[in-house]
Protein backbone atom coordinates (compact mmCIF):
# COMPACT_ATOMS: atom_id res chain seq x y z
CA UNK A 1 0.00 0.00 0.00
CA UNK A 2 1.57 3.34 -1.11
CA UNK A 3 0.18 6.76 1.02
CA UNK A 4 1.52 10.16 -0.46
CA UNK A 5 1.86 12.63 2.21
CA UNK A 6 0.22 16.25 2.13
CA UNK A 7 2.37 17.09 5.16
CA UNK A 8 5.76 16.21 6.85
CA UNK A 9 5.96 12.68 8.47
CA UNK A 10 8.87 12.17 10.70
CA UNK A 11 10.39 14.97 8.93
CA UNK A 12 10.05 13.36 5.40
CA UNK A 13 9.63 16.71 2.70
CA UNK A 14 5.72 17.81 1.27
CA UNK A 15 4.70 15.48 -1.04
CA UNK A 16 7.19 12.27 -0.23
CA UNK A 17 5.75 8.54 0.06
CA UNK A 18 6.15 5.58 1.71
CA UNK A 19 4.72 2.67 2.29
CA UNK A 20 2.58 1.28 5.25
CA UNK A 21 4.62 -1.78 5.44
CA UNK A 22 7.92 0.43 5.82
CA UNK A 23 6.47 1.05 9.62
CA UNK A 24 6.45 -1.89 10.98
CA UNK A 25 9.86 -3.69 12.25
CA UNK A 26 9.86 -7.13 12.78
CA UNK A 27 13.03 -6.57 14.75
CA UNK A 28 10.66 -5.33 18.06
CA UNK A 29 9.89 -9.35 17.89
CA UNK A 30 12.94 -10.08 20.08
CA UNK A 31 11.51 -8.53 22.92
CA UNK A 32 8.97 -11.56 22.32
CA UNK A 33 11.98 -13.71 22.34
CA UNK A 34 13.77 -12.29 25.48
CA UNK A 35 10.11 -12.66 27.54
CA UNK A 36 9.70 -16.40 26.67
CA UNK A 37 12.99 -16.85 27.82
CA UNK A 38 12.04 -15.30 31.29
CA UNK A 39 9.21 -16.55 31.71
CA UNK A 40 10.42 -19.97 31.17
CA UNK A 41 12.80 -19.40 34.01
CA UNK A 42 9.95 -17.26 36.65
CA UNK A 43 7.79 -20.21 35.83
CA UNK A 44 10.04 -22.84 36.99
CA UNK A 45 11.18 -21.36 39.75
CA UNK A 46 7.85 -20.75 41.13
CA UNK A 47 6.66 -24.43 39.69
CA UNK A 48 9.63 -25.63 41.51
CA UNK A 49 9.14 -23.60 44.62
CA UNK A 50 5.81 -25.07 44.95
CA UNK A 51 7.05 -28.62 44.65
CA UNK A 52 9.59 -28.27 47.15
CA UNK A 53 7.08 -26.66 49.66
CA UNK A 54 4.90 -29.33 49.33
CA UNK A 55 7.25 -32.10 49.35
CA UNK A 56 9.16 -30.55 52.29
CA UNK A 57 12.76 -29.83 52.34
CA UNK A 58 15.60 -32.29 53.91
CA UNK A 59 15.94 -30.15 57.31
CA UNK A 60 19.18 -32.91 57.85
CA UNK A 61 22.95 -31.08 56.93
CA UNK A 62 23.80 -31.82 53.66
CA UNK A 63 27.02 -29.72 53.53
CA UNK A 64 29.67 -29.26 56.13
CA UNK A 65 28.94 -25.70 56.91
CA UNK A 66 27.75 -23.75 60.00
CA UNK A 67 26.11 -20.91 58.38
CA UNK A 68 25.86 -19.37 54.82
CA UNK A 69 29.16 -18.83 53.53
CA UNK A 70 28.93 -17.02 50.16
CA UNK A 71 31.98 -16.75 47.55
CA UNK A 72 34.42 -14.52 47.38
CA UNK A 73 33.94 -10.80 45.42
CA UNK A 74 29.95 -12.47 45.04
CA UNK A 75 28.23 -9.18 45.75
CA UNK A 76 31.06 -7.62 42.66
CA UNK A 77 30.79 -9.94 40.56
CA UNK A 78 26.82 -10.58 40.42
CA UNK A 79 27.42 -6.60 39.76
CA UNK A 80 29.46 -7.22 36.43
CA UNK A 81 27.33 -9.42 35.42
CA UNK A 82 24.68 -6.93 36.11
CA UNK A 83 26.68 -4.61 33.66
CA UNK A 84 26.43 -7.68 30.75
CA UNK A 85 22.81 -7.46 31.18
CA UNK A 86 22.45 -3.80 30.85
CA UNK A 87 24.85 -3.21 28.03
CA UNK A 88 22.65 -5.95 26.45
CA UNK A 89 19.15 -3.95 26.30
CA UNK A 90 20.93 -0.97 25.98
CA UNK A 91 22.40 -2.56 22.89
CA UNK A 92 18.70 -3.72 22.07
CA UNK A 93 16.84 -0.41 22.09
CA UNK A 94 19.37 1.43 20.51
CA UNK A 95 19.12 -0.71 17.28
CA UNK A 96 15.70 -2.10 17.33
CA UNK A 97 13.80 1.39 18.20
CA UNK A 98 15.39 3.27 15.61
CA UNK A 99 15.29 0.87 13.20
CA UNK A 100 18.66 -0.15 12.57
CA UNK A 101 19.66 -3.26 12.97
CA UNK A 102 22.33 -3.99 10.53
CA UNK A 103 22.02 -6.92 7.86
CA UNK A 104 24.53 -9.18 8.74
CA UNK A 105 23.24 -12.52 6.45
CA UNK A 106 19.90 -14.12 5.51
CA UNK A 107 18.29 -15.79 8.82
CA UNK A 108 20.05 -13.94 11.21
CA UNK A 109 16.88 -13.53 13.37
CA UNK A 110 15.92 -17.16 12.96
CA UNK A 111 19.35 -18.33 14.28
CA UNK A 112 19.63 -15.82 16.63
CA UNK A 113 15.67 -16.90 18.16
CA UNK A 114 16.88 -20.37 18.04
CA UNK A 115 20.47 -19.76 20.20
CA UNK A 116 18.45 -17.31 22.75
CA UNK A 117 15.69 -20.43 22.97
CA UNK A 118 18.36 -22.82 23.21
CA UNK A 119 19.20 -20.86 26.42
CA UNK A 120 16.09 -21.17 27.52
CA UNK A 121 15.80 -24.66 27.31
CA UNK A 122 19.32 -25.36 28.98
CA UNK A 123 18.26 -22.74 31.70
CA UNK A 124 14.93 -24.54 32.55
CA UNK A 125 16.66 -28.11 32.65
CA UNK A 126 19.51 -26.69 34.60
CA UNK A 127 17.32 -25.50 37.39
CA UNK A 128 14.88 -29.00 37.28
CA UNK A 129 18.29 -30.68 37.80
CA UNK A 130 19.24 -28.13 41.05
CA UNK A 131 17.41 -27.27 43.90
CA UNK A 132 20.13 -25.22 45.68
CA UNK A 133 20.15 -22.63 42.97
CA UNK A 134 20.12 -18.73 44.22
CA UNK A 135 21.26 -15.75 42.52
CA UNK A 136 24.67 -14.79 44.56
CA UNK A 137 27.02 -17.78 45.41
CA UNK A 138 26.64 -18.91 48.83
CA UNK A 139 26.30 -22.41 50.25
CA UNK A 140 24.51 -23.12 53.72
CA UNK A 141 24.06 -26.52 55.77
CA UNK A 142 21.64 -27.85 53.36
CA UNK A 143 23.24 -27.11 49.61
CA UNK A 144 22.68 -30.10 47.13
CA UNK A 145 25.97 -30.94 44.88
CA UNK A 146 23.85 -30.68 41.56
CA UNK A 147 25.53 -34.13 39.18
CA UNK A 148 22.96 -34.51 37.38
CA UNK A 149 20.61 -33.13 34.46
CA UNK A 150 23.00 -31.29 32.30
CA UNK A 151 25.85 -30.78 34.94
CA UNK A 152 26.65 -34.23 33.95
CA UNK A 153 28.07 -33.25 31.10
CA UNK A 154 29.11 -29.03 32.43
CA UNK A 155 29.54 -27.29 35.52
CA UNK A 156 27.64 -24.41 34.37
CA UNK A 157 24.75 -24.99 32.92
CA UNK A 158 22.93 -21.44 34.03
CA UNK A 159 25.58 -19.46 33.05
CA UNK A 160 25.80 -21.07 29.57
CA UNK A 161 22.34 -20.23 29.20
CA UNK A 162 22.59 -16.67 30.05
CA UNK A 163 25.88 -16.69 27.43
CA UNK A 164 23.51 -18.64 24.98
CA UNK A 165 21.12 -15.75 25.46
CA UNK A 166 23.59 -12.43 24.52
CA UNK A 167 25.18 -14.59 21.96
CA UNK A 168 21.47 -15.48 20.09
CA UNK A 169 20.70 -11.77 20.92
CA UNK A 170 24.14 -10.21 18.87
CA UNK A 171 23.45 -12.87 15.80
CA UNK A 172 19.82 -10.99 15.44
CA UNK A 173 21.30 -7.63 16.52
CA UNK A 174 25.60 -8.03 15.00
CA UNK A 175 26.25 -4.69 16.90
CA UNK A 176 29.41 -3.58 18.24
CA UNK A 177 27.70 -2.86 21.30
CA UNK A 178 25.49 -6.52 21.49
CA UNK A 179 28.57 -8.18 20.56
CA UNK A 180 30.42 -6.20 23.63
CA UNK A 181 27.50 -7.50 25.83
CA UNK A 182 28.04 -10.79 24.88
CA UNK A 183 31.78 -10.55 25.62
CA UNK A 184 31.07 -9.21 29.36
CA UNK A 185 28.11 -11.93 29.48
CA UNK A 186 31.02 -14.76 28.88
CA UNK A 187 33.59 -12.85 31.52
CA UNK A 188 31.07 -12.54 33.93
CA UNK A 189 30.24 -16.03 34.18
CA UNK A 190 33.38 -17.18 33.66
CA UNK A 191 34.45 -15.10 36.58
CA UNK A 192 30.98 -16.52 38.74
CA UNK A 193 31.66 -20.00 38.22
CA UNK A 194 35.61 -20.01 39.13
CA UNK A 195 34.66 -18.24 42.39
CA UNK A 196 31.68 -20.73 42.97
CA UNK A 197 34.20 -23.22 42.23
CA UNK A 198 36.23 -22.30 44.78
CA UNK A 199 33.24 -21.86 47.54
CA UNK A 200 32.31 -25.78 46.47
CA UNK A 201 35.81 -27.10 46.75
CA UNK A 202 35.90 -26.00 50.04
CA UNK A 203 32.51 -27.43 51.02
CA UNK A 204 32.70 -30.54 49.09
CA UNK A 205 36.33 -31.36 48.69
CA UNK A 206 37.41 -34.53 47.10
CA UNK A 207 33.53 -35.24 46.25
CA UNK A 208 33.66 -31.45 44.48
CA UNK A 209 37.47 -32.87 42.92
CA UNK A 210 36.18 -35.71 41.56
CA UNK A 211 32.99 -33.66 39.50
CA UNK A 212 35.49 -31.59 38.03
CA UNK A 213 37.69 -34.03 36.85
CA UNK A 214 34.66 -35.40 34.63
CA UNK A 215 33.31 -32.15 33.81
CA UNK A 216 34.52 -29.18 31.84
CA UNK A 217 33.15 -26.04 32.81
CA UNK A 218 31.23 -24.87 29.89
CA UNK A 219 32.00 -26.85 26.85
CA UNK A 220 31.67 -30.46 27.02
CA UNK A 221 35.09 -32.27 26.36
CA UNK A 222 36.32 -28.27 25.53
CA UNK A 223 36.59 -25.68 28.34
Amino acid sequence: MKYTSTRPIYGMPIGSSFRISDMSNIDFAIYAVHTLFWWAFVLTRILLSRRDRNEGRATEPLADVPRETAAPFSRALLAFHALAFTAMYVGIGIAVVPHRVPSWFHGQRAIGTLVIEAGAALVVWALLSFRSWRFRAAVDSRHQLATGGPFRLLRHPIYLGLNLLALGSAIWIPTPVMWTAFILMAIGGDLRARAEEALLMQTFGSTYRAYIARTRRFIPGVY
